[in-house]
């Protein structure tokens, strides 16, 4: 980690702070993979929140929002993904939701 000191000491603190954003939207925003990979190859969601989703997508329209007044594409364009993987995991939800009958 040292290795990387002299290189951030000649990016300026603006750049800096993009790179850190970018990172960080990366990181969140890719999360939701396993779990829609998951959900794709068992077709289960029943351990997933709907309110959760619904929250969380609202969150990031709201984000979304935000980084459109704020015109920063990092925070606009992480929130878009990230509200558009979240809709993905919602249809699964209603998609894959209704749990098996059981047989007695």
């Amino acid at each position: 980690m040292f290795f990387l000191l002299p290189l951030l000491k000649q990016i300026s603190p603006d750049m800096l702070v993009t790179i850190i954003g970018a990172a960080a939207a990366t990181l969140t925003t890719s999360s939701f993979l396993p779990q829609i990979v998951k959900a794709y190859r068992t077709k289960s969601m029943h351990d997933v929140s709907r309110y959760l989703m619904s929250f969380f997508a609202t969150g990031t329209v709201l984000w979304m929002v935000y980084g459109i007044f704020k015109s920063d594409p990092v925070i606009i364009a992480a929130n878009a993904i990230a509200s558009a993987f979240n809709i993905i995991l919602l249809y699964m939800k209603f998609a894959y939701g209704k749990k098996p009958a059981k047989i007695a």
